[in-house]
């Protein structure tokens, strides 16, 4: 049996481990565990088998597997759905915006994504770590700011990933209680414009404003010219929100959805989408005719 898996958005080692279980417990077990690349030089499917011979041991963070352009698998997912007509398993590691109308054999969606975007549930492989490495990365911008007097507000504007405002924006902003900046127009500035007033009124040095990539921070200052201000821009990266660890709670849900995914792929179970229940792992089944 071959079973192909493919991944999309930033790799993490939660992403690592899954794959890395399957090459080591599937393999063992006579099954072919298939890769699912885009080659961009090429621009064309690559396919390519996964196994301890060909990539030798795997270490516990290693990434044997490169993330799939969402655009690319949407666009062409006719194309694609019929050069992976030989697997009969497909595995996608991501959020739910990938296409899958065209194809025939069973899938298995898993609940991986740092914006925690995924219908029905709770969490997201990928969120938590994304939380955490922004929060450091403020907190870090904090610690610089605090030590520094400047005689007048500097106003740091971190700009996550994202455009969606999503819930990874707004826990953000509120774990190190910034101002959200969903959109640019009259009534958040008035209100953005009171929030700094207070601040020169009682003194205090600094403020942080939180936006997505829907927000151009630098355009975002030209409404405050009547400010003396310090105007920073600080922008966060998708690759620095999987940080170097995964926090304890990213790990607990890698080895739930190892252990769901092995399962599923092992025994005769229909299509489906696994979901975060009470941090377990468990499987809602889809219909092709409602989509992945």
């Amino acid at each position: 049996m071959k079973i192909g898996v493919v991944h999309f958005g930033c790799a993490s080692a939660g992403t690592a481990q899954i794959v890395r279980t399957l090459v080591e417990e599937l393999s063992s077990q006579s099954y072919n565990v298939i890769g699912i690349e885009w080659d961009d030089t090429a621009k064309q499917l690559n396919l390519k088998e996964l196994n301890e011979n060909t990539y030798g041991s795997f270490g516990g963070n290693s990434h044997v597997l490169n993330a799939f352009p969402i655009t690319i698998w949407n666009d062409q997912i006719s194309v694609l759905a019929s050069e992976l007509t030989e697997l009969d398993q497909v595995i996608l590691l991501g959020d739910t915006k990938v296409n899958v109308t065209d194809f025939t054999g069973k899938l298995l969606q898993v609940p991986v994504s740092i914006f925690n975007n995924i219908d029905d549930s709770e969490l997201t492989l990928g969120y938590d770590t994304a939380l955490n490495s922004i929060v450091e990365n403020i907190e870090r911008v904090r610690d610089t700011a605090s030590s520094l007097s400047y005689g007048k507000v500097r106003v740091f504007n971190v700009q996550i990933p994202g455009a969606e405002n999503s819930r990874l924006l707004h826990d953000t902003a509120l774990a190190v209680e910034a101002e959200v900046v969903e959109r640019v127009d009259s009534t958040l500035i008035a209100l953005l414009k009171q929030h700094i007033k207070q601040k020169e009124v009682n003194n205090e040095g600094y403020t942080f404003f939180m936006m997505d990539q829907n927000v151009d921070p630098v355009a975002l200052e030209e409404h405050f010219g009547e400010f003396d201000l310090d105007w920073k821009v600080v922008v966060i990266d998708e690759s620095q929100c999987s940080g170097p660890y995964p926090t304890a709670l990213d790990r607990l849900l890698t080895n739930q959805l190892k252990k769901a995914i092995v399962e599923w792929s092992t025994s005769d179970q229909p299509s489906g989408q696994l979901i975060i229940k009470d941090k377990t792992a468990v499987l809602k089944e889809i219909s092709y005719s409602e989509g992945i």
